[in-house]
């Protein structure tokens, strides 16, 4: 029975993120480039609001957002997290809101294949990586992500980690795409946040047996000040990953 309930989430969620990407579409043909970033940042709010919604709704899947230190994240800034699953991508939108506009560094894999999550990725100002390409390419990239982020005042996100976690351990922080984004996007302090809960449905099966029962949390880490050198990003990077483990742990533990 609850396998077949959250058949038909999905079923109507890929309905609602069909008509979602249809609507986008047309009015991205009037649109020029930087309106076009704009719509995409909205429409992906309504879109992860819709998601989010019907979960609460068949569910009652809630997000439980701490904040102990009570931190504030800018309204420009550079967004770093831990990767489980898909679900970190929707939960962020829904976060940062739309006053930040996140852009997402994801793979390329993506940009085909997810009804409105696609679109998005190839037209909305987002990086697409390939896996196994050239870094040189992987870096062009990530810098036009900085600059569309610059134009149209959004805060770009990064998964450090470079894919997701298949079994909740936060792996090994990378610095060339966090550091290419502070290049090339300005000096952005850097808001660290850690997700937990995803990796517990992140495939198919699992979601379909026991989504809905395990614990979504989002909590802020840290705020760093804009980092001023190679050496400030790579310190920066590894307090960043320590912190979000260290409190992926105590979350585990609760």
């Amino acid at each position: 029975m609850i396998m077949l309930v959250n058949a038909i989430v999905v079923l109507i969620i890929v309905s609602m993120l069909f008509l979602l990407e249809f609507i986008l579409a047309l009015r991205c043909l009037f649109s020029d480039r930087n309106k076009r970033f704009i719509l995409c940042a909205k429409y992906e709010q309504i879109g992860a609001k819709i998601i989010l919604g019907l979960f609460r709704i068949f569910h009652g899947f809630k997000i439980s957002v701490q904040n102990p230190e009570k931190l504030e994240i800018p309204l420009r800034c550079l967004v770093i997290s831990n990767h489980q699953s898909l679900l970190d991508i929707i939960i962020l939108i829904s976060f940062l809101g739309i006053e930040r506009k996140p852009r997402f560094v994801a793979k390329r894999e993506l940009q085909y294949g997810i009804p409105f999550v696609s679109f998005t990725l190839r037209k909305g100002g987002h990086c697409l990586i390939k896996r196994e390409g050239a870094p040189i390419d992987a870096m062009r990239e990530v810098s036009k992500m900085a600059r569309i982020c610059t134009q149209i005042g959004a805060c770009p996100v990064i998964f450090p980690e470079g894919t997701r976690s298949r079994n909740g351990h936060v792996g090994e922080f990378h610095t060339a795409g966090v550091r290419k984004l502070l290049e090339s996007g300005g000096k952005l302090p850097v808001a660290a946040i850690a997700l937990e809960g995803g990796w517990r449905v992140a495939n198919a099966m699992d979601f379909l047996k026991r989504f809905g029962k395990e614990p979504y949390i989002v909590e802020i880490v840290k705020v760093y000040e804009p980092p001023r050198s190679k050496f400030d990003i790579e310190n920066m990077l590894n307090d960043a990953r320590h912190l979000i483990e260290k409190q992926i742990e105590e979350l585990r533990m609760q």
